[in-house]
């Protein structure tokens, strides 16, 4: 098999029900010039079955067995590894694409081969009986960069649409991933972003395409039945520390860039805040006080809370709270954020959408 222009990495674990569907969009796009790597991740169903039947019938199919579960950090590594694509680029095992997909970016591109293709997504909400409530498409204009410096300047915009640490929304030049040896790190959450990150530190060109063939199925009371992380704020603190960094490393980290980041990070406050009065966290009312007093104290909440100028009005409020250091009050919002989250699920995920 000569070598193909793009690389799909999936993931599998616990998939038999939807993955023959998810392979079969893969399989059948109107663009054939691909591989599909599927990495078994020690499923205990048929998944490997499913996995090795494919790669039986179409020589396109690869297959990575683990005997044990790795957990996807180290299934896409390995596959990153052994992917022989010009680009390579990621989907879930319940992913299902539109079978022109591919052909759409491969036109797109096909002359000009940027470093990274971007494109958007559309983000479907679902409540706990699965009937899907509304749905979210993020795009951005489509513009192609090819000088870094205009390029740069556009990752806030990435940033603040979402679109920035998304893995499957992306085709990535893999001879860059070599070259630089970028290898997605151990996190429990956020590893997406973090491998961004690291990617985009020193690309010169990029595609931007408006466009979002991918829908990412969401549960509206996500935050009450997925799995608790204690360490989630801490996580996100450094998301937009990471960003701040790469913008110093460019020598562009602009007012504009740190006005941006400071909405964000007050989002991310909250959203930790939040997590304080979950059972799972076994905070209590002083916990919960010393957890807002240590936020007070950090580098990046004295950098960035003071110059927060956010356009949203709930976030504003918010913001003005944390500027004031009103400890009682964002406990008091951040309580009521969370008996909305329990009771009113549909309007706080809106709510929280209302970017």
């Amino acid at each position: 098999m000569d070598k193909p222009f793009l690389s799909i990495i999936m993931p599998v674990y616990k998939a038999e029900k939807y993955l023959p569907k998810s392979i079969e969009s893969i399989l059948g796009q109107t663009f054939t010039d691909l591989e599909l790597i599927l990495v078994d991740d020690g499923s205990p169903d048929r998944s490997g079955e499913i996995c090795d039947s494919y790669a039986e019938k179409d020589k396109r199919v690869k297959v990575i067995h683990f005997t044990e579960n790795k957990g996807v950090t180290v299934t896409r590594n390995t596959a990153m590894q052994q992917a022989m694509g010009r680009y390579i680029t990621f989907a879930d095992a319940d992913d299902e694409i539109a079978d022109d997909t591919f052909e759409k970016v491969f036109e797109a591109v096909k002359d000009t081969l940027p470093h990274v293709v971007v494109f958007g997504v559309e983000e479907r909400y679902y409540d706990q009986n699965q009937q899907l409530k509304y749905t979210k498409k993020i795009t951005l204009p489509e513009q192609y960069f090819s000088d870094r410096n205009k390029l740069r300047e556009y990752v806030i915009e990435l940033e603040k649409s979402t679109l920035y640490g998304y893995l499957w929304n992306k085709w990535y030049d893999a001879e860059h991933i070599r070259q630089h040896s970028i290898l997605i790190k151990d996190y429990p959450i956020a590893s997406d972003f973090f491998f961004n990150c690291d990617f985009f530190m020193d690309i010169e060109t990029m595609m931007v395409l408006d466009m979002a063939p991918y829908s990412y199925n969401r549960r509206i009371d996500e935050g009450l039945t997925s799995r608790f992380f204690p360490n989630f704020f801490e996580i996100q603190e450094e998301r937009v520390a990471c960003v701040l960094g790469q913008y110093e490393y460019w020598g562009m980290c602009s007012p504009y860039v740190e006005k941006s980041l400071a909405e964000i990070y007050v989002r991310y406050v909250y959203a930790g805040l939040l997590r304080q009065f979950d059972k799972r966290a076994n905070s209590n009312r002083k916990a919960r006080r010393n957890w807002l007093k240590q936020r007070y104290e950090s580098e990046i909440f004295k950098r960035l809370i003071p110059i927060d100028e956010p356009q949203n009005r709930v976030v504003k409020i918010m913001s003005r709270l944390l500027k004031g250091r009103h400890t009682a009050l964002c406990l008091t919002s951040g309580r009521f954020m969370h008996i909305m989250r329990n009771s009113l699920p549909l309007l706080f995920s809106r709510l929280k959408q209302n970017r």
